[in-house]
Protein backbone atom coordinates (compact mmCIF):
# COMPACT_ATOMS: atom_id res chain seq x y z
CA UNK A 1 0.00 0.00 0.00
CA UNK A 2 1.44 3.61 -0.81
CA UNK A 3 1.69 6.25 1.57
CA UNK A 4 0.55 9.44 0.76
CA UNK A 5 3.24 11.55 2.77
CA UNK A 6 5.86 12.73 0.75
CA UNK A 7 9.54 11.79 1.55
CA UNK A 8 11.33 14.56 3.22
CA UNK A 9 13.52 16.67 0.98
CA UNK A 10 16.93 15.70 0.44
CA UNK A 11 18.87 19.39 1.25
CA UNK A 12 22.47 18.95 0.51
CA UNK A 13 24.98 21.86 -0.15
CA UNK A 14 25.32 22.39 -4.21
CA UNK A 15 21.48 21.22 -4.44
CA UNK A 16 18.69 23.58 -6.32
CA UNK A 17 15.78 24.08 -3.86
CA UNK A 18 12.31 25.90 -3.51
CA UNK A 19 11.63 28.71 -0.81
CA UNK A 20 7.99 27.80 -0.30
CA UNK A 21 7.31 30.31 1.02
CA UNK A 22 8.71 33.06 -1.02
CA UNK A 23 8.57 30.25 -4.42
CA UNK A 24 11.86 31.42 -5.27
CA UNK A 25 14.28 28.96 -6.13
CA UNK A 26 18.31 29.04 -4.79
CA UNK A 27 21.42 27.06 -4.72
CA UNK A 28 21.86 25.71 -1.05
CA UNK A 29 25.45 26.95 -0.02
CA UNK A 30 24.80 26.00 4.00
CA UNK A 31 22.89 23.09 5.41
CA UNK A 32 23.88 23.37 9.17
CA UNK A 33 21.08 22.70 11.58
CA UNK A 34 18.84 25.67 11.52
CA UNK A 35 17.83 28.07 8.62
CA UNK A 36 18.87 26.83 5.06
CA UNK A 37 21.41 29.77 2.75
CA UNK A 38 20.21 29.97 -0.38
CA UNK A 39 22.12 31.55 -3.31
CA UNK A 40 19.82 33.27 -5.85
CA UNK A 41 20.08 31.83 -9.22
CA UNK A 42 20.15 35.12 -11.06
CA UNK A 43 21.84 37.42 -8.70
CA UNK A 44 24.31 37.43 -5.84
CA UNK A 45 21.71 37.75 -3.03
CA UNK A 46 21.70 34.88 -0.34
CA UNK A 47 18.85 34.82 1.98
CA UNK A 48 18.25 32.00 4.72
CA UNK A 49 15.37 29.68 5.41
CA UNK A 50 13.63 27.17 7.98
CA UNK A 51 14.65 23.41 6.24
CA UNK A 52 10.51 22.81 6.45
CA UNK A 53 10.10 25.12 4.07
CA UNK A 54 12.33 23.41 1.10
CA UNK A 55 10.79 21.42 -1.76
CA UNK A 56 13.22 19.63 -4.03
CA UNK A 57 12.38 20.51 -7.65
CA UNK A 58 10.76 18.53 -10.69
CA UNK A 59 13.55 17.36 -13.12
CA UNK A 60 11.93 20.01 -15.31
CA UNK A 61 12.39 22.56 -12.92
CA UNK A 62 15.94 20.85 -12.01
CA UNK A 63 17.06 20.94 -15.60
CA UNK A 64 16.17 24.62 -16.15
CA UNK A 65 17.68 25.87 -12.88
CA UNK A 66 20.78 24.02 -14.17
CA UNK A 67 20.61 26.18 -17.79
CA UNK A 68 19.78 29.51 -15.36
CA UNK A 69 22.97 28.94 -13.39
CA UNK A 70 25.13 27.75 -16.22
CA UNK A 71 23.99 30.93 -18.38
CA UNK A 72 24.77 33.20 -14.87
CA UNK A 73 28.22 32.23 -14.86
CA UNK A 74 28.94 32.16 -18.33
CA UNK A 75 27.69 35.73 -18.85
CA UNK A 76 29.63 36.65 -15.14
CA UNK A 77 32.93 35.53 -15.49
CA UNK A 78 35.63 37.63 -13.18
CA UNK A 79 39.19 37.99 -14.02
CA UNK A 80 38.65 36.24 -17.55
CA UNK A 81 38.28 38.77 -19.61
CA UNK A 82 35.01 38.16 -20.95
CA UNK A 83 31.97 40.16 -20.03
CA UNK A 84 28.86 39.79 -21.87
Amino acid sequence: MASNQQAEPRIEIGSVMRDTESGQIGIVQRAPEGPVRLHALNCDRHWEVVPDLLSELTSVEALSARVAVANYWSRNRVGRGVRS
